[in-house]
């Protein structure tokens, strides 16, 4: 039986992650959130997370510092950014960090699935079937 594909959710709107998540765990993910900036670097170090989706904006703390901060501790990890306030400046930065892609959260839940199966491939080195099939 092959593992599930476990994913962290950072974002502040609660009702948005909440579907999010609910959607994942349809698609026979494994969606672990987190409703602010704190502690991320902690659950991704306690964690084995295949994938990380992090908001640009939360109370408190930039998405970019968390992701500089996520690339001390690991290169590797394929983060997604999702904000519905993305600034060309931000997206830079973040690309400079080796972000895996920008997902609008207006594009819906079938765009994340496409992110996901990109970045897994690419950065898990899954095969297309593979991804494909958590992707689903």
């Amino acid at each position: 039986m092959q593992e599930k594909i476990k994913v962290l959710l950072v974002d502040d709107e609660v009702d948005f992650i909440n579907m999010m998540q609910y959607w994942l765990k349809g698609k026979d993910f494994e969606a672990d959130v987190l409703y602010s900036g704190e502690n991320v670097v902690g659950q991704v170090k306690d964690n084995n997370y295949d994938l990380m989706f992090l908001d640009l904006r939360l109370p408190g703390i930039n998405g970019i510092d968390i992701l500089r901060d996520i690339r001390e501790y690991s290169k590797k990890l394929p983060v997604i950014i999702f904000s519905a306030f993305g600034t060309a400046e931000s997206l830079k930065e973040a690309t400079k960090l080796g972000i895996s892609g920008f997902f609008a959260k207006e594009k819906g839940f079938e765009e994340a699935a496409r992110l996901i199966h990109t970045a897994l491939r690419i950065h898990k080195g899954l095969s297309h079937s593979d991804a494909e099939e958590g992707a689903k």
